[in-house]
């Protein structure tokens, strides 16, 4: 009679769906210049402050006034932080191929610090806007909206690369808008359809659709859209660390330790908060 060996499982996981970061990891353009010696200890970051610009008429032959313009370095406390802690039987991944410290790390980031991150990224813009206005959107009015949060852009002076995070019934309006165009395709099978997307406005402003677990984490209001240029903040991490203790280290059993911190906070410039549009609705 024929023995068969038993094997491991097959290093497959019944993963939950979760989409990618869809507002912290946009956002990363604000950080951009933050080096790490702008780090100061283990949770806080310093961001420089200038000031003392003035608008001086020219008088001539004459003295004319001079400014000092003075450059600061401001300490911020980033007020999040994430844990991770999990210990893995040796026993066990023996027997289970999936059963991996790379599996459990990745399946932590995506189901727990990529959601939690841009939680954070929408309650940081909605609480430092200096412009939020109460609509309800329709189908009807989805796109006259979005003009006023432009032209509310533009007589403010803000420039720079736009950004539109949406809640799925703000895009539903926008894609039935009847003055949004649409056209008819033909995909790579051959099959012919009609194209209702609508991944930017006026080809310049990509809009994002952010999951309502995400989006709507603000008491009392019911977010449409907010729109933000790029870099109106800063998504910062620091001590972003996994350490893996082997099981050989283990004094208890047989186990591999996983564990890390991660601080982090999305910082907003005080100069930036006019530049943060959010439309909402009160929550009735």
């Amino acid at each position: 009679m024929a023995i068969a060996l038993d094997k491991k499982d097959l290093a497959i996981v019944d993963k939950e769906f979760r989409v990618e970061s869809k507002v912290w990891d946009v956002l990363g353009m604000g950080a951009k210049d933050i080096q790490e010696s702008d780090f100061v200890g283990a949770n806080e970051v310093r961001v420089n402050k200038i000031s003392g610009f003035q608008q001086i008429a020219y008088q001539r032959n004459a003295d004319n006034a001079r400014a000092k313009v003075t450059m600061t370095k401001q300490t911020l406390k980033l007020e999040y932080e994430i844990w991770m802690g999990y210990d893995l039987d040796a026993l066990d991944q023996m027997e289970n191929g999936a059963y991996d410290t790379s599996i459990v790390i990745e399946e932590h980031v995506r189901k727990v610090a990529i959601p939690q991150k841009d939680i954070t990224a929408i309650e940081r813009l909605v609480e430092h806007s200096a412009k939020q206005v109460e609509e309800t959107i329709t189908t009807a009015n989805s796109l006259t909206a979005f003009d006023a949060a432009e032209q509310y852009m533009t007589d403010q002076e803000i420039t720079g690369n736009m950004v539109m995070f949406v809640s799925s019934d703000y895009y539903r309006n926008l894609k039935n808008n009847d003055k949004v165009s649409k056209t008819f395709t033909t995909n790579t099978m051959q099959i012919n359809g009609i194209d209702r997307r609508v991944g930017m406005l006026d080809n310049e402003i990509p809009i994002i659709q952010v999951p309502k677990s995400r989006l709507q984490v603000v008491d009392g209001k019911i977010i449409n859209f907010i729109l933000v240029p790029l870099e109106v903040a800063a998504p910062i991490e620091k001590f972003n660390d996994v350490t893996i203790i082997p099981a050989s280290s283990d004094r208890d059993g047989y186990r591999d330790t996983i564990k890390g911190l991660n601080y982090y906070d999305l910082i907003v410039f005080d100069n930036a908060t006019i530049a943060i549009y959010v439309s909402y609705e009160e929550v009735v």
